[in-house]
């Protein structure tokens, strides 16, 4: 067996480790603990007999054999006194000699029951050797050895796969197994060749290397193909196990780049050949989109079955835990200065890395390779602000590598809210005279698996955006780019992009939403837009009123004449209101009239307040809708008669008390719906808890539902406040996880 080098482990690592092997030497469970003020303690096993063993765990790389030395006898010593273990154990990646041991022993005993309990580097190794599926759970371990990696180099080419061999020993510092590692090496056991595809930066070639330094340590050598697939065929040895890495292997930007004449045939032809050889493997990476392209241009390829073969990489397969493993190994490996990785340690600090949407490896690793600088802030709002960077991920494929048609498809399906039915999607394509059907086909199909995803719910199919980031990208492009915008407003199909447009004109510019989309020098053409497709039912799910309400929220903010008057007129049938699908149109509805300065609104405005109220207050005749009816009252007090919203909230008081009675002493609970809007109905008065003390347990249950109109974030904000007070109890794992880069001192 390869020489065990224990210093490619972060501390967490060496912590998992020892606690398996102790666990195997003693016999006995044992408990991890978390870094920081542990007092002494990283494994712990009490006995049922009072027996309190305690291992302490040092991974220490900080300072030779003399150092460490110190650091026990100064540092840990009055720890383990106060602890008063019956036995104490001592776990370190230092070599130790027997007089480093006796002078430890002297100092620590009767803790130490004999120099046996200081465990140094050779006998973890040695222990290690006895106990290989110990190894096996151990990635880095059985992946990290350099000489298993350069003895596997293909000799003819080694001159190009050093370097290889020398970013997967990087590689393996950071990686974590998941759910992808475990698809990708079983479609390349079953079939001898993977096609690993995916969009930017999910860890295609990250995957490839870890399947390579698998096969290495299976005594396969290694070969990296470059230039195209001579090279294997030039290194192929029948009588060798070899495996074939071939990264990007249709072009890292795009086919034309890559294929050579007859490429296509030759590389069906290898991947045929290495199906057939059990003594080879063949792992190949491409972008998704680059795959799609490739079979649209070369009918052998095309005519290929490569699905079984071709497993696309995606983040949906990490847990939460594994994302706060890659954040930890990221900071860990990283040169930045202590005290800002310990940073990363605070579930202030990690909790907003680990929920955020565009989580991805490569933008973390990217910012954390650079030196780290204050004044671009606090290290964690440093990993956040490249996660919210969008462009660099994606603005090199759309400027590049996406043809005219591709990139009108996608700001029609960004103009479409992100998501929209295939069918809708494809009249829109049509529409704005980007192609026919067969065009429409050709774009999706390149784009699918990489910017775009296509499924199916309830018996329709869809298209939506594969990653929150491609969304936040393309909004930022149309806001910087005025051609893609009025291409937009000159061929609408839906009212439902005016709507949308509208949303990015006014919705915020933050952490969260990268930019806004200015309006004011387009109203024109914007009013034209909406104007064409306001009658337009077939197009879009929005009913009038919501349209309407829409048109008169542009008219309040955008010089647009025509458009309000089209929404004034339209509103000048009666009874108009009560065909709203959802009330909380009504009551924005009813808002926006009582402020509008159109004078022929402000003369309708009676007629339209008691249409309005009258929807409001008796539609709904479920006893939840007198509390959705005493919400909106008190919303919309200014526009109500003070007795009539008296006379509904005292009613609503009184069915709340009953709620609440039925609640606590039964026969039955309410029914989810009545208890949703009745504790939305209690949540406007400020003393709530007050009025109804009882209603605290409910909200803690979270069975309130905020409705749309008024609603805030307060559960979230409450629930991380209750996650700051026991944090190992929220967090779980993951508080230990990056717990570990705290510095016990």
């Amino acid at each position: 067996m390869h020489p065990i080098d224990l210093q490619k482990l972060s501390d967490f690592d060496f912590e998992n480790l020892c606690r398996d092997i102790f666990t195997k030497l003693l016999g006995v469970s044992l408990e991890l603990f978390t870094p920081g003020p542990d007092a002494g303690v990283d494994l712990r096993h009490l006995g049922a007999n009072g027996e309190k063993v305690i291992v302490q765990c040092k991974h220490w790389m900080r300072s030779g054999r003399t150092k460490f030395v110190s650091h026990m006898l100064d540092v840990e010593l009055s720890k383990v006194r106060k602890l008063a273990p019956t036995r104490y154990i001592i776990a370190t990646t230092v070599g130790m000699t027997p007089q480093a041991k006796q002078k430890l022993y002297d100092a620590f005993k009767p803790y130490l029951r004999s120099t046996e309990d200081i465990v140094g580097v050779d006998e973890i190794a040695s222990t290690l050797r006895n106990n290989p599926e110990i190894i096996k759970k151990h990635i880095r371990l059985w992946l990290n050895d350099a000489t298993v990696l350069e003895a596997s180099l293909n000799r003819n080419i080694i001159w190009r796969s050093q370097h290889l061999a020398d970013e997967v020993l990087e590689t393996l510092r950071t990686y974590v197994p998941s759910r992808n590692l475990q698809q990708a090496m079983g479609i390349a056991e079953e079939n001898h060749v993977c096609v690993l595809a995916g969009p930017p930066g999910v860890g295609k070639s990250t995957l490839a290397q870890v399947l390579c330094a698998y096969y290495a340590s299976q005594s396969f050598e290694l070969i990296e193909v470059s230039e195209n697939i001579e090279d294997a065929f030039r290194t192929w040895d029948k009588n060798a196990r070899q495996v074939f890495i071939y990264d990007d292997f249709l072009g890292q930007s795009s086919l034309h780049e890559k294929l050579h004449k007859n490429e296509d045939s030759r590389l069906l032809s290898a991947i045929a050949r290495i199906r057939q050889d059990p003594n080879k493997r063949l792992i190949c990476t491409t972008r998704t989109y680059i795959l799609n392209q490739a079979r649209q241009r070369y009918e052998r390829l095309d005519r290929a079955d490569l699905e079984p073969i071709t497993f696309t990489v995606n983040l949906e397969g990490f847990t939460r835990e594994e994302k706060a493993k890659i954040l930890y190994n990221h900071v860990f490996w990283s040169k930045w200065p202590q005290r800002a990785k310990e940073d990363f340690a605070h579930p202030e600090s990690y909790r907003p890395i680990l929920r955020h949407a565009n989580f991805n490896p490569r933008a973390i690793a990217n910012v954390l390779a650079t030196d780290f600088d204050p004044d671009f802030g606090d290290p964690a709002e440093q990993v956040l602000a490249s996660l919210d960077n969008p462009l660099s991920l994606w603005e090199h494929v759309f400027d590049n590598q996406l043809s005219d048609a591709e990139r009108i498809l996608l700001s029609l399906l960004f103009s479409l809210d992100s998501k929209a039915l295939l069918s809708r999607l494809r009249q829109a394509f049509a529409k704005a005279g980007a192609g026919n059907d067969i065009q429409f086909k050709k774009s999706l199909r390149i784009l699918e698996g990489s910017l775009v995803r296509i499924f199916s719910d309830k018996g329709c199919d869809w298209v939506q955006f594969s990653n929150p980031s491609v969304n936040d990208f393309m909004l930022v492009k149309l806001a910087n780019e005025t051609g893609l915008l009025l291409d937009l407003l000159k061929t609408p199909f839906s009212f439902d992009q005016v709507a949308n447009l509208w949303d990015a004109h006014t919705g915020p510019c933050d952490a969260e939403v990268p930019a806004k989309i200015d309006l004011q020098p387009y109203a024109a053409e914007f009013e034209r837009a909406a104007l064409a497709t306001f009658w337009q039912t077939e197009s879009t799910d929005q009913d009038l009123v919501r349209r309407i309400g829409v048109c008169l929220r542009i008219a309040e903010k955008l010089d647009v004449p025509q458009l309000e008057k089209a929404a004034v007129e339209a509103l000048g049938i009666p009874g108009r209101l009560y065909g709203a699908t959802h009330l909380d149109d009504i009551a924005h509805l009813l808002q926006l009239a009582s402020r509008s300065r159109n004078v022929r609104l402000r003369a309708r405005y009676r007629e339209l307040q008691w249409e309005g109220l009258t929807a409001l207050f008796n539609r709904d005749r479920r006893e939840c809708g007198l509390f959705r009816a005493a919400t909106y009252a008190l919303w919309l007090r200014d526009l109500i008669d003070e007795e009539v919203r008296h006379a509904i909230c005292a009613e609503a008081d009184q069915l709340a008390d009953a709620m609440l009675d039925l609640y606590c002493y039964g026969p039955a609970d309410p029914d989810s719906e009545t208890l949703r809007y009745g504790l939305t109905y209690m949540r406007q008065y400020k003393d709530c808890l007050e009025r109804w003390p009882i209603s605290a347990e409910l909200f803690n249950e979270r069975h309130y539902e905020s409705m749309d109109f008024g609603g805030d974030e307060e559960g979230d904000e409450n629930e991380d406040e209750v996650a700051q007070i026991d944090p190992e109890l929220v967090d779980g794992h993951v508080y230990f996880i990056m717990s570990s880069l705290l510095v016990d001192t």
